[in-house]
């Protein structure tokens, strides 16, 4: 029996090409036997309801639909689901991804429209799935998922391992799909030795940090160094944890990169020195992710963050050195972060003049080991996506008003220059201007946003006695306004 197989997703930023649909086609298609137009890959936009998911779906007749789902997706997916099930009821819906597998066996019995559940890696789980059902078999020999038998949900078990990442086949050379113009995400390991326990990252496996072998990284990359794209995402969780590694990659593509795409990786930033951020501003380094998180050590300690300060500091001068775009990033509401403590983060993160700064509210995810432990640490979250912190055991629900608001005017003032060189003047910090922004009455809408900072600038100015011409001078001579930080997932 010919199994037509529909794999969807629906994007936070659609710019991103869908790599883990591409991986699932790959092993459809190498291990499973599926021809390649048998395996179709279905994109949708942030805006596309689930209305239009379904009917686009349904309209290419599949036996076995495949959704990737994620925070931001899920409950479009999910009505698209009910939809596409009263139509179609003899289709089978299979769900993996972060959002689902954590929590398989609840989504099934909240969601009678789903057949099976993928509880980890889907590459393996999902071929064995298709082939049983075109053998009319069941799903109990397949290892890692829970699927709906009847009236019960069954759970088979953990699936093992897979150590060799090689044995995956390769979802670039075959170049399943066009994606001109895209930026393209390229894996060279998964997981991760550090065990954030807010992170997605930090599985509970017998081996943390899984790599690909330095030369199918290097094949994989040259392929797409050769296409029209928009950028390189190198999409490891630390891309740098191993510094020989990470240089050996960076040489390949300094020498490979001829038409210079912009390289897109996250970074640690202790693993930086002179050498590694020499050889990333030759390889074409255009975008760095760089974790802070906070300062404070009792959030480090709680969420087993590790921080040295020392060279944390030194690995962003290195950056700084070598002229690399990077952004510094802090979560807001970790656990034992207090509203001091988070300004003192604030203060410190603009003191080491990042080139952008993103400030994200606490996310408590489902399966993480924060979400574990939410009921020790008196942690109240939101039910349902994004499952934003609403507060815990070091601060209340109007602390973390405060702090979003905090977190929105940092958002606002951080892009300006103006603002940075203010908050370096006796007396105030970025977190006063922050503050002061919040309290600032921002009645009149008819001005630009240039006019409005120029206006708040002046005010604090005069407040604090400082003459206020060299700042408007240095918000009128930008060109443009500048841009805002990259927006963080929902």
């Amino acid at each position: 029996m010919t199994v037509v197989v529909s794999l969807v997703t629906r994007h936070c930023k659609p710019a991103f090409m869908p790599l883990a649909l591409l991986c699932l086609k790959a092993s459809l298609v190498e291990r499973g036997g599926l021809p390649a137009d048998g395996v179709r890959i279905f994109e949708f936009s942030p805006g596309d309801s689930a209305d239009a998911i379904a009917e686009q779906i349904l309209a290419g007749d599949p036996d076995v639909i495949g959704l990737s789902c994620y925070v931001w997706n899920i409950g479009a997916l999910m009505e698209a689901a009910r939809r596409i099930k009263e139509q179609r009821p003899d289709v089978r819906i299979v769900l993996g991804g972060p959002e689902v597998g954590p929590l398989a066996a609840r989504t099934l019995e909240r969601h009678p429209a789903v057949d099976a559940v993928v509880k980890s890696e889907g590459e393996i789980p999902l071929c064995e799935i298709v082939t049983a059902w075109s053998r009319q078999a069941g799903l109990d020999d397949v290892k890692g998922i829970c699927f709906r038998r009847g009236g019960m949900v069954v759970d088979t078990g953990e699936a093992a391992l897979v150590k060799d990442l090689d044995s995956y086949p390769s979802p670039h050379l075959a170049k399943y799909g066009d994606y001109t113009g895209r930026i393209i995400c390229v894996e060279t390991q998964r997981g991760c030795v550090f065990r954030c326990s807010f992170c997605f990252y930090n599985k509970d496996y017998s081996l943390r940090n899984r790599r690909f072998d330095l030369d199918r990284v290097k094949e994989d990359v040259a392929f797409w160094l050769q296409q029209d794209i928009k950028e390189l995402y190198l999409m490891d969780p630390v891309f740098n944890l191993n510094a020989e590694r990470a240089r050996e990659i960076c040489r390949f593509i300094a020498e490979h990169n001829t038409r210079h795409i912009p390289i897109h990786a996250e970074i640690w930033a202790e693993f930086v020195d002179d050498d590694m951020a020499r050889l990333m501003k030759a390889a074409d380094f255009g975008y760095l992710e760089v974790g802070l998180q906070t300062t404070d050590t009792t959030a480090l300690a709680t969420v087993e963050r590790r921080l040295k300060l020392q060279k944390f500091i030194e690995g962003i001068a290195c950056l700084r050195r070598h002229n690399l775009v990077f952004e510094l990033q802090l979560i807001f509401g970790l656990p034992g972060e207090t509203r001091t403590s988070f300004r003192s983060s604030l203060n410190f993160a603009m003191s080491l003049d990042p080139t952008e700064l993103s400030v994200f509210t606490l996310m408590v995810l489902p399966g993480t080991e924060l979400w574990k432990s939410a009921e020790t640490l008196r942690l109240d979250f939101e039910p349902a996506p994004p499952y934003r912190a609403l507060s815990h055991m070091t601060m209340d629900a109007e602390d973390f008003e405060y702090g979003q608001r905090l977190a929105d005017a940092a958002h606002t003032l951080a892009p300006w220059r103006a603002a940075r060189l203010l908050a370096r003047e006796r007396g105030l910090s970025f977190a006063d201007l922050a503050e002061k922004w919040v309290e600032w009455d921002h009645s009149d809408d008819a001005v630009t946003d240039r006019d409005r900072v120029e206006h708040f600038v002046t005010r604090v100015c005069d407040e604090a006695e400082i003459p206020p011409d060299f700042y408007r001078h240095v918000i009128r001579l930008a060109a443009d306004p500048p841009p805002a930080p990259r927006p963080p997932l929902p």
